[in-house]
């Protein structure tokens, strides 16, 4: 730990700057200064007592200016670097934000909090506030109108703390728009009442959750495009808003996007695409060790996804030339397909379907897949399948689905188009590909019941 001279009256200086700000008559030792200076918040307590500076020099650790340093930067926000002799006019040049008002508040950690209460502050522990903003009450009516909107990457939470919503909060409307980076809102039940949500959360794509406990909508509340391009968002019981839908999907259940934190009934899978193709679905949050890595994400097992911009993997670097489902994936409740390999056209092999527990949508599971030669099915959980539209459209190449001999779909699954344009596709008796042949009525063993256009494994 470096240590060097330093003149007395620095150190008098900055007890004599901090005093200044908290009105107080106390004495600081070098090492208590940078807590004094983090405890300052514009409340004077009286007449600050100013001390002489004495003469001469003392042996100080430089860590003790780091804290003075790091302290200011805490208050003000910046990122200057101070000598020690700068560290007095800097404490005295910090300004607070008083008074009881609706603040967003940004904190270093990336999390926008939004309070109602008396001055700048934080219920996260140990919080570093970067910035604050005083919320209007009456909303925004643009994006570019919410005095946040220049940091709106920066944001990758939102908290909404237990006071919020004593200000009074008329219009949400642009208030998340364009936060591309946000992946939860928490404490949503504090926007209760609130009337007018229009594009409130448009564009943010990477959003998963809004958490909410005990949300009551306004009466005629409103919310144009308020979901637009929220493909990720899911909601506790695995609802996925379309681009259009409007605020009336600020609900709890099998249509809403609000996930009650005491009552989360989805599950989360990881996915891990390495270097090589490969894409792995799995239960672990860790990529296999010595392998490399083009990303990690992860998806939500249960969600009935609508766009191919829910994908973890949608805009890496290499293309998926393989889908491996591994075994600990069994022990989820079920798993939803819909849109997960749309347009994988590199993709040619699939591993471990069987592994899946009970699976109940394949809207566009393997659409467009134009690699894909083969599939096999054996082993595949049918029994709560309702959904197969448009499934294997688009497969031009794929010549062959094997199954289990005593496949069956179970009655009510539907599924128009489910082999549109399969044009290379034979069933293990021969019956070939037609248009007139592509609902769900044909996935089935070929020759079991009619013409299909699966194989029985092992025939």
């Amino acid at each position: 730990m470096a240590v060097g001279t330093i003149q007395r009256s620095v150190l008098t200086d900055i007890a004599n700057a901090i005093r200044a700000q908290n009105g107080g008559a106390g004495t600081y030792l070098p090492s208590e200064m940078a807590a004094a200076v983090l405890a300052l918040d514009g409340t004077k307590a009286g007449t600050p007592f100013q001390a002489v500076a004495g003469s001469g020099t003392g042996v100080i650790s430089d860590a003790v200016f780091d804290g003075i340093a790091d302290a200011i930067r805490a208050q003000n926000g910046l990122s200057e670097t101070y000598k020690p002799s700068e560290m007095a006019p800097a404490i005295l040049a910090l300004v607070w934000d008083v008074g009881v008002k609706m603040r967003a508040i940004l904190l270093a950690d990336g999390t926008l909090e939004f309070n109602y209460r008396d001055g700048r502050s934080s219920d996260v522990p140990g919080a570093v506030i970067l910035d604050a903003w005083e919320v209007d009450p009456a909303g925004y009516s643009s994006a570019s109108a919410r005095p946040w909107d220049d940091v709106k990457l920066s944001v990758t939470r939102v908290v909404f703390d237990g006071d919020f919503s004593e200000g009074g909060l008329a219009n949400a409307s642009y208030f998340f728009n364009g936060f591309s980076n946000l992946v939860e809102i928490s404490g949503f039940e504090e926007l209760s009442g609130v009337a007018s949500f229009n594009q409130a959360f448009s564009s943010c794509d990477a959003l998963e959750t809004i958490y909410a406990s005990g949300f009551v909508a306004a009466e005629g509340m409103t919310g144009s495009l308020c979901f637009y391009g929220c493909s990720r968002l899911v909601g506790g019981e695995g609802f996925v808003p379309g681009y259009s839908d409007g605020a009336d999907h600020l609900a709890y259940g099998e249509e809403g996007v609000l996930t009650d934190p005491a009552s989360d009934a989805r599950e989360w899978l990881s996915c891990h695409l390495y270097a090589d193709g490969e894409i792995v679905f799995t239960l672990d949050d860790e990529p296999e060790a010595g392998r490399s890595l083009c990303m990690s994400g992860r998806m939500c097992a249960t969600a009935r996804y609508q766009a191919i911009d829910a994908r973890a993997w949608e805009g890496a670097e290499v293309d998926v030339l393989k889908a491996t489902f591994s075994a600990d994936l069994s022990s989820l409740d079920f798993v939803n397909l819909s849109y997960w390999f749309y347009g994988d056209g590199e993709l040619s092999e699939v591993v471990g379907l069987s592994n899946l527990p009970a699976v109940r949508e394949m809207r566009y599971a393997f659409c467009s897949c134009d690699s894909l030669v083969e599939i096999d099915l054996s082993g595949f959980p049918t029994g709560e399948l309702e959904d197969v539209f448009y499934c294997f459209s688009g497969c031009g190449s794929l010549t062959t689905i094997w199954a289990d001999a005593d496949w069956a779909l179970p009655a009510g699954c539907t599924g128009s188009g489910a082999f549109y344009n399969c044009t290379s596709l034979v069933g293990g008796a021969g019956t070939t590909y037609s248009s007139s042949r592509i609902s769900a009525t044909y996935m089935r063993i070929d020759g079991v019941g009619g013409a299909g256009y699966l194989t029985a494994k092992g025939s």
